[in-house]
């Protein structure tokens, strides 16, 4: 993840908070031997004048603690348990806390579990929760572009324009405990949601392994290295057989890399297919700004230039890896790469 979400942004939690307290208040009622309060009276007294006429839920919590009351006491331990474990999100991504899914919970209360809190996701938006998470966000972020990929453009949090998508990034077919929760929430571009993500699960890898993940609200930043490129070792003998680095190179950046496809995307999407584009854009910018490049020195030091001029542009026109990859050609030409300093000139005089 090329940048992170203020954590601020999930502090309008209250609805998932509610959820929990009243799944918290049957089971301890159940356990005591009582009735567990009804409705309305359930509801936290702050929210109760917001939650009382929502007849979904309170039909799905009166199905909920039906199939409580079916379960043994050590079973309702048991789920209360995966509850609280579902939710310590900064933990599980960091691989410091371990949860069950919704396999480890009795079958009999699995899809119970589903519909109360996938309703509990739908009200978001209908008390506005939903948009005033996107609308932090987007506010908070550098360039409304997706953090996840660096690519895909994030529409306004304009009323009447439809918000970007909100992922489960624990899924909530797996983790659905925190389907509602704004710590779980994060908006993300559409092919990055729809086409990639899907329903990976970020806290296991492909053989089931727990791992560590980035977490969106967290503070740590991938960033792209394509130094170890080859140039002219690509299938058209021009462009350059691409290494993609992460920095730093950690077991988040590979979960990153697997849930997203990252490296893949940036070679099929953007490298292979801009690179010469690029070589024209540097010979258009050396013309217009009348750089000569009758030395090898002149021409390191208008990639130089090119270079950090991109590297100042943060990931608007995919500016991160151009200046990546420019930043490579630079030192490539420094060692002495004779044929490239030859397809740099010739680019540019030919333009």
């Amino acid at each position: 993840m090329l940048s992170t979400y203020p954590v601020a942004a999930t502090a309008n939690n209250w609805l998932h908070e509610c959820l929990c307290a009243m799944i918290c208040s049957i089971h301890e009622n159940i356990d005591a031997g009582s009735e567990p309060p009804g409705w309305p009276d359930i509801i936290p007294v702050v929210h109760r004048g917001t939650l009382r006429t929502r007849r979904g839920l309170r039909d799905r919590l009166n199905t909920y603690k039906l199939a409580t009351e079916a379960l043994t006491e050590q079973e309702r331990q048991n789920v209360l348990q995966i509850l609280v474990d579902q939710n310590k999100i900064e933990q599980l991504l960091a691989c410091t806390h371990n949860c069950g899914t919704i396999n480890e919970l009795p079958a009999g209360i699995r899809e119970t579990i589903k519909s109360l809190f996938s309703f509990g996701f739908d009200l978001l938006t209908d008390f506005g929760v939903r948009d005033t998470l996107y609308s932090e966000v987007y506010n908070a972020l550098p360039e409304n572009i997706c953090p996840f990929c660096g690519c895909e453009f994030f529409d306004s949090p304009d009323p009447d324009a439809p918000n970007e998508d909100l992922d489960h990034y624990l899924p909530k077919v797996s983790y659905p405990f925190a389907a509602a929760n704004l710590r779980n929430l994060v908006p993300m571009g559409h092919k990055c949601n729809s086409k990639y993500k899907l329903r990976q699960d970020v806290l296991r890898d492909d053989h089931g392994t727990r791992c560590r993940a980035i977490d969106p609200y967290g503070e740590q930043n991938i960033s792209i290295s394509l130094d170890n490129s080859q140039p002219f070792a690509g299938s058209d003998g021009v462009t350059p057989d691409w290494d993609i680095q992460f920095i730093p190179d950690g077991e988040e950046a590979s979960t990153w890399d697997r849930v997203f496809k990252i490296s893949t995307r940036y070679k099929r999407d953007i490298l292979n297919t801009s690179f010469k584009s690029w070589l024209r854009g540097f010979s258009s910018w050396c013309l217009s700004d009348g750089v000569d490049l009758d030395t090898d020195a002149a021409l390191i030091d208008a990639i130089d230039r090119y270079t950090v001029y991109w590297s100042s542009m943060g990931l608007r026109d995919r500016a991160f890896l151009k200046a990546a990859a420019f930043r490579m050609l630079k030192n490539q030409c420094e060692v002495g790469n004779e044929r490239l300093i030859r397809l740099f000139k010739d680019v540019v005089i030919g333009f």
